[in-house]
Order: structure tokens, then C-alpha cells, then sequence
């Protein structure tokens, strides 16, 4: 029988070895919020829908400038056409001008353009942000 003190540590270099190989449950900051909207961004524009699948919440929607709202399988199948039309193509990292606020286990970011402004709502949970609501709205300067 293995002495109870190799067992102990062999179970920590196992538990060790998975959380890096899984990736550790991650605490809800700004940097896992911007790398959310980065990989968001590159998933739409790639039209990579498993990744979108799993950043998007099941009841995620987005209201464009004009009042349409759209659900999950309707952004999906926008990143497939966009990337169909496109390809090769590759989103540019979260811009300076958006910010980012995180309260607790929500985070919102708002992006600010010349000509429109939008506002991205996340939350966080099992180790992941997770996007569930977007408006877009156009203004004149």
C-alpha cells in the first residue's frame, strides 16, 4: 500500500494537471470581459458558430439601430454568411474608445463609434462570461 503522504500529493499533481489542461475557474474582471468580446468579435467575423455557441446565452438577443431584434440561431447564421462572403478575414481587437464596467458577476460594455454607440451585457458563470444582450444605436453627431 502507498504510503498516505505520495497519494496526497499525486492527487494534487492530477487536480493541478486538469485545472491547467481545462483551464481554472476564472474570477469575473475587465480582462476576461475584453477577451470575450475579442474572441465574440473573431468568431462572428471567421463565422466560427461553436464558439459563438458557447459565448452566446441560449436566450441571447441584439437590437440593431433600427429596433429589430435578434435572437441566438439568427446571429449564427449571420456569422455564417458574413464569413461565407468574407473569408479570411479577421476582427480587429476591442477598441480604446469602448470601456468596460464589471459589477459583480455582470459586466457591460459600451462602444462608442462616430456615428453609432453600443452596449454589450455579459454575465459570469462556470468560469466563463457569457454574452446575453446587445443594443445598438445610431446618433448625428
Amino acid at each position: 500500500m502507498p504510503h498516505p503522504t505520495k497519494i496526497v500529493l499525486l492527487a494534487c499533481l492530477v487536480a493541478g494537471v486538469l485545472c491547467t489542461t481545462l483551464g481554472a475557474a476564472k474570477a469575473p474582471d475587465e480582462a476576461g470581459v475584453r477577451d470575450a468580446e475579442n474572441r465574440w468579435s473573431e468568431a462572428f467575423i471567421s463565422g466560427d458558430t461553436d464558439s459563438l455557441e458557447a459565448l452566446l446565452d441560449a436566450s441571447y438577443v441584439s437590437v440593431n439601430t433600427k429596433g429589430h431584434a435578434r435572437g441566438k440561431a439568427e446571429i449564427l447564421k449571420l456569422a455564417h454568411d458574413y464569413a461565407t462572403a468574407h473569408p479570411g478575414e479577421h476582427a480587429k481587437p476591442l477598441p480604446s474608445s469602448s470601456t468596460i464596467r464589471v459589477i459583480g458577476d455582470a459586466a457591460v460594455v459600451q462602444h462608442h463609434g462616430d456615428a453609432d454607440t453600443s452596449v454589450d451585457v455579459f454575465y459570469f458563470s462556470d468560469g466563463h462570461w457569457h454574452a446575453w444582450y446587445s443594443q445598438h444605436s445610431s446618433f448625428e453627431g
